[in-house]
């Protein structure tokens, strides 16, 4: 099986189809043809969840760069709750709370590399995200050094054990957020996913990406399944296993049984956020992560907000 390769995280960007999932491509087609009939017909027969839905602000890593506080006004129409930092673009805390606050936006959560998270670097993560009003502190990846032999992952483990140790008592989370190699590049028989979730407390979120664990081989339901009651965050990624270009349909034209995804999180993974990202690159991001908002709507999640 080919596993593509994504864009890695650098310091400066801070970064079994079922029948149900038949169900969830009518809808998508429905929103995708603009028939609003066939759209509500859908909706009308769809559970309907009040999950929060946030949006990855790496997706729109390019125009954050070149224009922030314009970006994140175009960001917060698109219907999200909330958003997920990958990066600050430096500003402080204080005045990004406040650029939040003045859309209405929340802080869902923080993509901080464990580098960040250590030392004397942790109280000034914790002094700068409870700052912003963020609790949620995701390892976004980890290195080679990091993934085998078995005494590296086990090191990222008691790493990360200590740090939510840290961050307990200022009702923060840290977490895990996995990649193809999470699930593809197993130490002495076990993945690096749950080598993780098994040898962490249980309050540290994995942060489940269903496109990077589809790209790694996972079954996306199975991972929900036995990881049941971690999976706090989970980034919403679409996924088509077999395609030139995986990465690139949208939410419900693509091949992951989102019905059963979506269900499976709230009965069993103990969700609080969704978080929507999409990764190809050849479509303008804000038109792509409001067309990606509009299917996952279409779902049932409607958010915090129903319009």
């Amino acid at each position: 099986m080919t596993i593509y390769t994504r864009k890695p995280f650098t310091r400066r960007d801070f970064l079994k189809t079922t029948a149900g999932s038949l169900g969830v491509a009518a809808i998508a087609a429905g929103c995708a043809s603009g028939d609003d009939a066939s759209a509500d017909a859908s909706m009308a027969e769809t559970p309907v969840s009040n999950v929060p839905v946030g949006v990855q602000m790496f997706c729109f890593r390019h125009l954050l760069e070149e224009d922030f506080e314009g970006t994140l006004a175009q960001i917060a129409t698109l219907g999200y709750d909330g958003v997920e930092f990958a990066g600050y673009y430096g500003y402080s805390a204080a005045d990004l709370r406040k650029l939040l606050d003045g859309h209405g936006l929340i802080a869902c959560g923080a993509h901080v590399g464990i580098d960040m998270l250590l030392g004397d670097e942790l109280q000034r993560s914790i002094d700068f995200h409870g700052e912003l009003g963020n609790t949620r502190l995701i390892v976004p990846a980890i290195g080679d050094d990091r993934r085998a032999p078995m005494d590296a992952v086990m090191r990222t483990a008691d790493d990360l054990t200590v740090i939510q140790q840290a961050l307990r008592v200022h009702g923060m989370s840290t977490g895990y957020h996995c990649h193809a190699y999470s699930f593809d590049a197993p130490v002495e028989g076990q993945t690096i996913w749950d080598l993780l979730a098994q040898n962490t407390p249980e309050d540290v979120i994995m942060q489940l990406d269903t496109g990077n664990a589809a790209n790694g081989g996972a079954d996306v339901s199975s991972i929900i399944r036995s990881t049941a009651g971690r999976i706090h965050s989970m980034h919403v990624k679409p996924f088509t296993h077999g395609a030139e270009h995986p990465f690139a349909p949208f939410i419900g034209d693509d091949s992951l049984p989102w019905a059963e995804i979506f269900a499976l999180s709230e009965s069993e993974g103990g969700i609080e956020w969704y978080v929507v990202e999409y990764e190809d690159e050849s479509r303008p991001p804000l038109e792509a992560l409001k067309t990606n908002r509009d299917r996952v709507r279409a779902l049932g999640r409607v958010g915090m907000h129903a319009g």
